[in-house]
């Protein structure tokens, strides 16, 4: 089941609530520390963005297929499913189809854990989608913005240990109108953005 990621982790909430203030992080991002280079060869000025802006930034987005160190993680998103309705509605009879206006879209998600102890996707890391409107969609979101039952969920992932390696989807519901053009964001969660990675749909 998709959970969303609102129930989880709520004491660190408070926490990161508490020392907020004292923050620098760019929302922006502060660049990428890029695991497999060549991969993020793609410029910014390659897609209409900024190509002297850092790797990962909101104005130079890694390419799909690069992966990225995010905190104990290394992540890697595939190029994006734009128009995933037909793929979450065969997934579950009971899957309503989105909400007037709007399409499903779904990534793959690859993570590899690089940490000393475990670690649980569901909790140490949030995905989300910017629209090219600049509204976010997905994790945390308005119940407009949830897919329903999908295919291999990323949230489903349970606890991982040193260099173990899975894949799964996230998915959001998004304004068509705001699809092109979009990216997605993925963040420890409540680390008040520091390894803030953008990601291009392709």
């Amino acid at each position: 089941m998709h959970r969303p990621r609102t129930l989880v982790a709520i004491g660190l909430l408070a926490t990161t609530l508490a020392v907020a203030g004292c923050s620098t992080s760019d929302p922006d991002g502060n660049g990428a520390t890029v695991v497999n280079p060549s991969a993020a060869t793609t410029t910014g000025a390659e897609r209409g963005g900024d190509g002297g802006a850092k790797p990962g930034t909101r104005e130079n987005p890694v390419p799909a297929g690069t992966t990225v160190k995010i905190g104990d993680w290394q992540v890697s998103l595939g190029p994006t499913v734009q128009n995933a309705t037909d793929q979450v509605r065969g997934e579950n009879q009971f899957n309503e189809p989105p909400a007037a206006g709007r399409q499903f879209v779904m990534v793959p998600v690859t993570l590899v854990y690089k940490g000393s102890k475990s670690g649980t996707p569901l909790v140490d890391l949030s995905i989300k989608f910017l629209g090219s409107g600049g509204n976010t969609f997905g994790s945390g979101g308005s119940q407009d913005d949830y897919c329903g039952v999908i295919p291999n969920p990323i949230d489903n992932l349970s606890e991982m240990f040193p260099d173990a390696t899975a894949s799964g989807n996230e998915c959001a519901s998004v304004p068509s109108d705001q699809v092109a053009s979009g990216l997605w964001i993925v963040e420890q969660s409540f680390a008040l953005n520091d390894d803030r990675t953008f990601y291009a749909l392709a």
